[in-house]
């Protein structure tokens, strides 16, 4: 083998090793995009859709007029009635209020991985009202015991939010 064929030999092998490379870079990178979604926006998604569930039921069943006002209306049942009778309407909070828990450490997690600007704009959104809604669950048993009540206007449910994550689950 003379100089000329060893260079071209070491031309082409160094071209299928940056090509290997390459390609094993791009599926190693889609591979971790996947295991990102798989690992926090599918979950997102799944607890974003019990919590729906979990408000509509609560409307439906005449636990409260709206989403906005279920805290307000759970605190004037309790006080009407006693705590007791509504145990099932509190365990139903409850689980609101960890659904929230977990989906803001999920979007805490992927926020490096956020593909979309409209869900990148609806994170804080979602975590302003997760955040807002606990502060005012966890209130209202301070307040049934002094009297109170709590104010008028409750967070609402960044409209947005589902639709920036069904466009993320998608860009994914």
């Amino acid at each position: 083998m003379n100089g000329k064929q060893a260079t071209i030999l070491t031309v082409l092998l160094c071209a299928a090793i940056a090509t290997t490379a390459g390609i094993s870079w791009h599926l190693a990178d889609q591979a971790l995009r996947h295991c990102a979604v798989d690992d926090t926006v599918q979950p997102i998604a799944a607890l974003v859709d019990e919590n729906r569930k979990i408000i509509d039921g609560l409307v439906k069943d005449g636990d409260a007029d709206s989403e906005s006002t279920i805290l307000e209306t759970y605190l004037a049942k309790i006080r009407k009635d006693g705590v007791p009778k509504y145990s099932a309407m509190k365990q139903r909070i409850d689980t609101l209020v960890n659904n929230d828990t977990v989906i803001v450490a999920l979007l805490s997690k992927y926020s490096t991985h956020v593909r979309t600007p409209a869900f990148k704009a609806s994170v804080e959104q979602y975590r302003h009202y997760a955040i807002s809604f606990r502060d005012r669950w966890q209130s209202v048993f301070e307040i049934f015991m002094a009297g109170g009540n709590l104010p008028v206007a409750g967070p609402e449910f960044p409209s947005q939010f589902a639709a920036a994550l069904d466009q993320e689950l998608r860009a994914n």
